[in-house]
């Protein structure tokens, strides 16, 4: 909780304001006793009718004043609320962009947004309402128990035992209801994590009709849920209405004992009347101030998970003193390359010795989890090796600074993933300041040009979320403009051909021949037709170069490469014969793109 006091430094300006406010609040609540005890003991006990009009303008006064006062209270406790609240939202979004792979590896996309949203939102209500309003009932108390004992230190001694009393008995209270509210945090975010799962998977759900499943593992969720709050709610419950009923006993004992001064002439009655407001003012304040403390066990497991959060450390991040990089020529070398991911117990690459000269290119093969993708994520230094080193001209890639490296390093992921923008912005999201005739030619490039401008909207065109509203291939062809259009002086493209057709896939060829010209690219394929046309081939199997050469080496060694073309081609076949015969009429039946 102090360090979550840390973001209202920033804005000590504000929280002096509310200070001070607060300060006015609680004196001008000390005003209306005082001059219900004026009217008492001279108006009605000394019949000065008089003075009545002047009292009550008085009190109209301070009433006015009061008001507006509570109207900047609220009004700026509610902006210092959003001001801190942005600040760290701000502070998890730049640390989840700092975050290595390996920390999403291990991390699911519905607890990370219940982190950023419910915890970030409880931390606003503890710092704008529990906090804030919580220093005003303290002072409110303050400053009631002041004025009590100006009025009489007797009436005064009675206030505060069950006072004191009721705040210990509170504290306890909070510290056993506590444990169980961190137990409701972590449900809600299993709870989002399987609503966030069912719902970017919906096509899945619905494609296998799982609708009722998703359903009642969601209800169980939530079921849970319900059952720690029900809990939680019943352990402060069974035990909140013998505190509450001390201040009870202590306004009646207050009653009992003032009314007998009154009687004996120890006292006024006006004094009596006075005590006993300035003593309801602060059972008032205790009662919210226990209340707050119900919220404060929510906030307080809401801020250990946002700091859990701040303080996971950024494993892959630039050295403090990065080499100088300038712009590469593109030569690649890994050197007894070893990585096992965090998770694992097995090596995903081993000893892995390879050389891509500049300007060349190479073809990854393997079957999955035999390692391509990894390899390549290692030279754009998403994952750092376990062993051995990675080289870009020479330069180890752990000396260099992250965003240079990257800069020059276009990445063609196997999944083609668009964001929910315009198709003309996606492709220049490596560079935002590239020009409309820049855009149209890289588009143009990656064959993705007529689709586009056959849309309604053209470039401006908005799409869905991961791409919707696009077909598998031409969201694979905006990803290679993208690329293209970064103007990489190494270029790597992981199975970026798999969602096109087959005329499609020639076209692209011909246009990713012509960008690869003088640029070292990598290109992890499935499809021999992409693989064939490398300078040099590496057979992957089980994290280790099974076999390498060139297309025509491998073929004439007859081993591993051979049979995979050799079936992948009888596969093929065989499905096109499958097709021609189910088809009921050869004419027009099949149409082939």
């Amino acid at each position: 909780m102090r360090r979550l006091l840390g973001f209202l430094k920033p804005h000590w300006s504000l929280v002096l304001w509310l200070a001070i406010l607060n300060l006015a609040l609680a004196g001008l609540m000390t005003v209306a006793p005082v001059v219900t005890k004026a009217i008492v003991d001279d108006v009605i006990a000394g019949k000065q009718i008089g003075l009545l009009p002047g009292y009550i303008a008085f009190l109209f006064g301070v009433a006015l004043i009061r008001a507006i006062a509570q109207y900047f209270y609220g009004r700026d406790r509610e902006r210092l609320g959003q001001v801190v609240i942005t600040d760290i939202r701000t502070a998890l979004y730049k640390k989840l962009l700092a975050l290595s792979y390996g920390f999403y590896d291990n991390e699911q996309t519905g607890r990370l947004m219940s982190r950023i949203t419910s915890d970030v939102e409880s931390t606003r209500v503890f710092l704008a309402f529990i906090l804030i309003d919580a220093t005003l009932q303290v002072t409110v108390i303050i400053v009631m128990l002041v004025a009590l004992i100006t009025l009489d230190a007797t009436m005064a001694g009675i206030a505060i035992v069950p006072t004191v009393l009721s705040g210990i008995t509170l504290y306890i209270l909070y510290q056993r209801w506590r444990s169980i509210n961190r137990n409701i945090q972590e449900q809600n975010a299993v709870a989002s994590s399987v609503l966030q799962d069912s719902l970017s998977g919906i096509k899945v759900v619905k494609s296998f009709a799982q609708e009722p499943q998703e359903q009642t593992k969601y209800e169980k969720a939530v079921s849970e849920l319900r059952r720690l709050n029900v809990l939680a709610n019943q352990r402060w419950y069974s035990r909140y209405p013998f505190i509450a009923a001390i201040p009870r006993l202590m306004q009646l004992t207050l009653i009992i004992v003032g009314g007998y001064q009154v009687i004996n002439g120890g006292i006024t009655l006006g004094t009596l009347v006075a005590s006993i407001s300035y003593t309801g003012l602060m059972l008032g304040a205790a009662n919210s101030l226990g209340t707050q403390l119900t919220a404060l066990g929510q906030t307080s497991t809401a801020a250990v998970r946002i700091f859990e959060m701040l303080d996971e450390p950024v494993r892959i991040k630039s050295p403090e003193h990065a080499e100088k990089l300038g712009e590469i020529r593109g030569d690649v070398r890994y050197e007894n390359v070893s990585f096992k991911y965090a998770t694992a117990k097995a090596h995903a690459l081993k000893d892995i010795n390879l050389h891509v000269p500049t300007g060349t290119s190479l073809a990854l093969v393997g079957a999955t989890g035999a390692g391509k993708s990894t390899l390549v994520n290692l030279l754009g230094r998403f994952y750092d090796t376990t062993s051995g080193r990675v080289l870009v001209d020479g330069h180890d890639v752990r000396s260099l600074n992250l965003d240079e490296l990257r800069r020059q390093v276009g990445i063609v992921a196997q999944d083609g993933l668009l964001f929910s923008a315009s198709i003309g912005d996606n492709i220049a999201l490596g560079r935002p300041d590239a020009g409309q005739d820049e855009i149209e030619r890289a588009a143009r490039l990656a064959q993705a040009h007529d689709f586009i401008t056959a849309l309604p909207e053209g470039y401006k065109t908005l799409i869905g979320e991961r791409g919707t509203g696009l077909s598998g291939g031409q969201r694979q062809r905006i990803a290679i403009a993208r690329a293209i259009l970064l103007n990489p002086r190494i270029l790597i493209l992981d199975d970026s051909m798999s969602a096109v057709d087959a005329e499609t896939e020639r076209l692209l060829q011909d246009a990713i021949s012509s960008v690869m010209q003088g640029r070292t690219t990598i290109l992890i394929a499935h499809r021999m037709s992409t693989v064939q046309k490398a300078d040099h081939i590496i057979v992957l199997r089980e994290g280790a170069i099974f076999e390498q050469g060139t297309h025509e080496e491998l073929l004439r060694g007859g081993g591993y490469y051979q049979h995979v073309l050799e079936l992948q081609r009888m596969t093929a076949a065989e499905s096109m014969e499958e097709v021609l015969n189910r088809a009921p009429d050869p004419v027009n039946t099949l149409r082939v793109d």
